[in-house]
């Protein structure tokens, strides 16, 4: 791990209190070797910039996702040149995707062998 540091800015004509800059390091090192809280519970914690999460990162409630470019990435097994990319267009209302519980493969409208599909109705007995 690198060397940990702080920076402090001050007002001019402001004390500085080595007390305050202690207990401010003192601060970063206990975050930095712990498992840090960034937030209470009802506060707000503003990352600008890009947010790296080199491990696993639980979230206990909804990820919002705000701004023009509103997507899901999935680099895959390899880092290469392609990605997966999930997004939605600009909704009207609230709406829900439910996935069921169970094992499969989404299809998407473009795979469906809608010829086939219409085979099977055709060639179906209904009781």
């Amino acid at each position: 791990m690198a060397a940990l540091s702080v920076t402090n800015s001050f007002v001019a004509g402001t004390s500085i209190v080595a007390s305050q800059m202690n207990a401010n390091f003192t601060d970063v090192v206990n975050w930095a070797g712990g498992s840090p809280t960034l937030s209470t519970s009802g506060s707000t914690t503003t990352v600008s910039g890009q947010l790296a999460v080199t491990e696993l990162a639980t979230f206990s409630h909804q990820v919002y996702l705000a701004g023009s470019t509103q997507q899901l990435v999935y680099e895959g097994s390899s880092s290469n040149d392609y990605e997966l990319f999930i997004q939605a267009t600009n909704p009207t209302a609230d709406r829900f995707i439910t996935f069921p519980d169970n094992t499969g493969t989404v299809a998407l409208t473009e795979s469906i062998e809608w010829n086939n599909a219409n085979n099977i109705l055709t060639n179906s007995v209904f009781n």
